[in-house]
């Protein structure tokens, strides 16, 4: 007896020749809609679904399928003798291969920006259903959602005749997998539309795999990078290696930083911390002046801009052994430079780049999940606390400060001035030694904390961190405020003549 196969896809890629195969396999065809037209059109004897169900598609094509007769075939064990008799009830048969793919949500509704009344009528019912009709009496019947399955499945039925058990899971789980990650993304998409600014009390998060990773953090660790099917990919990787994984975040890190400032700016990650930035006249005297607040940790670091990458400052970049350089575009004179290193990577953001608002992190068994923290400061909002007033020049310092030190790991300090990063202070359990070992960093570097200010992510425990500042020349501080010991540093800013603003915002970073 010949087997049956239902088809009906959206994307037609590769189907004609899927379904020759299949009649030469002796499969009798079932269709309806575009899918039928093309195969009658390509010689290929088709069966109406209509002509099975005895209703034609009605309510502008939302109701083809949705009939016993189709899903009775579909969910019927084949070895259980009363489905066998209730199919014979309804005058059906047996249907052993689904092949359907779905409307495309993504690329028709969400990435055109489609208002809901239009986006809905790409929300696939049918499609779905047959799918997980079929993925769930795998044991009986097929089930294929992709067109890169069709000359696999052809070659199996060539060499077994039928498929093995293991075979037909791995068809159910990617059905599984697709309609979770579907659902994810229509759920995701009208939550998108509420005017409500809160997280929901359920998320759906829906990823696909883009690139597997040589390792994780570690090399005995596995890791893949995912990204949103919803986004446009917003950056390239024009030459280099394949990233890993640690460049992933520090690229985030590099562009975030230098993506904070309107001016020409340079910034200088190494193992998740900044360990320099800088504004400059132009992008080479950004990296010069970046470099200079850690010629030694650069080394190996990723360099990202936020201007066009030139030849001039090309042919500098290759001087060192960098990681990575991210900027919004290279020119056609600095890449044929990079050439040389054939090895580092270079990352061109587009224009459409931006970063997810949402920030999730794994813990005990769960999920952590928070807005991007997105405050910068701002004087009208922050209180000078202190007799003297911070100048001008100061508050341009204050305010780099606070944006990189939100970027920097906690315990968190940053000594700046008003054009760069001068030292940090990151990742110690105790905030003085924060400041104790970004000070020792200015010994080595030599750049001078005269006139700088000094940024803190959190409130100042003691006096201490002042004390210990303000002896290497700083002249104003910035820091969120709310230690019960406030009123004493405030006290201690005032005997050195030193200038404290209180931002009443927090950027700790773990």
């Amino acid at each position: 007896m010949k087997k049956r196969a239902l088809i009906s896809v959206w994307d037609k890629t590769g189907i004609v020749e899927f379904s020759k195969a299949l009649v030469e396999r002796d499969y009798e065809i079932l269709s309806t809609g575009g899918t039928k037209a093309l195969l009658e059109k390509n010689g290929i004897g088709v069966k109406s679904v209509s002509d099975l169900t005895g209703f034609g598609s009605i309510m502008d094509g939302r109701v083809k399928t949705l009939h016993p007769k189709i899903f009775g075939g579909i969910l019927a064990d084949r070895s259980r003798e009363n489905h066998i008799e209730d199919l014979a009830k309804i005058n059906s048969g047996e249907i052993d291969l689904v092949v359907v793919n779905l409307y495309p949500f993504v690329e028709e509704a969400v990435k055109k920006k489609l208002p809901l009344d239009k986006a809905i009528e790409f929300i696939d019912i049918g499609g779905p259903s047959m799918l997980r009709a079929s993925a769930k009496n795998h044991q009986s019947v097929i089930p294929i959602c992709d067109p890169k399955d069709y000359q696999s499945f052809i070659n199996e039925l060539d060499e077994n005749k039928e498929l093995s058990i293991d075979i037909r899971k791995k068809y159910a789980m990617k059905v599984f997998a697709l309609t979770t990650n579907y659902d994810s993304q229509i759920s995701t998409y009208i939550s998108s539309m509420s005017a409500e600014d809160e997280l929901l009390d359920n998320m759906n998060i829906s990823v696909e795999k883009d690139n597997v990773l040589r390792y994780g953090e570690n090399p005995h660790q596995k890791a893949a990078f995912y990204r949103d099917p919803k986004s446009e990919k917003s950056w390239s990787k024009l030459q280099g290696k394949e990233l890993s994984f640690n460049n992933y975040t520090d690229i985030e890190s590099a562009i975030s930083i230098v993506n904070d400032f309107d001016d020409i700016s340079c910034s200088i990650i190494k193992h998740a911390n900044p360990c320099g930035f800088a504004i400059g006249g132009d992008t080479l005297e950004a990296f010069n002046k970046a470099v200079s607040s850690d010629p030694v940790s650069y080394f190996g670091g990723i360099i990202g801009f936020n201007r066009k990458v030139e030849a001039k400052l090309a042919s500098k970049l290759i001087e060192p052994f960098l990681e990575c350089i991210v900027a919004p575009d290279f020119d056609e004179e600095s890449l044929e430079i990079f050439k040389k290193k054939k090895n580092l990577r270079l990352i061109k953001t587009h224009d459409n780049f931006k970063l997810s608002k949402v920030m999730i992190k794994n813990a005990l068994g769960g999920f952590l999940v928070q807005d991007r923290d997105e405050i910068n400061f701002n004087i009208e909002n922050s209180e000078v606390v202190t007799k003297k007033q911070p100048s001008t020049k100061d508050l341009e310092a204050l305010s780099l400060g606070w944006k990189l030190v939100k970027y920097v790991k906690s315990n968190a300090i940053v000594f700046a001035n008003e054009s760069q990063i001068l030292s940090v202070g990151a990742g110690q359990m105790s905030r003085v030694d924060s400041v104790k070992n970004a000070i020792r960093k200015i010994s080595e570097t030599g750049l001078s904390l005269d006139g700088a200010v000094m940024a803190s992510d959190a409130f100042f425990p003691f006096p201490d961190c002042i004390e210990i500042a303000a002896k290497a020349g700083i002249s104003s501080v910035i820091q969120p405020g709310g230690s019960i010991k406030d009123s004493e540093v405030i006290a201690v800013s005032d005997e050195l003549n030193l200038s404290m603003v209180l931002t009443k915002a927090r950027h700790f970073y773990h």
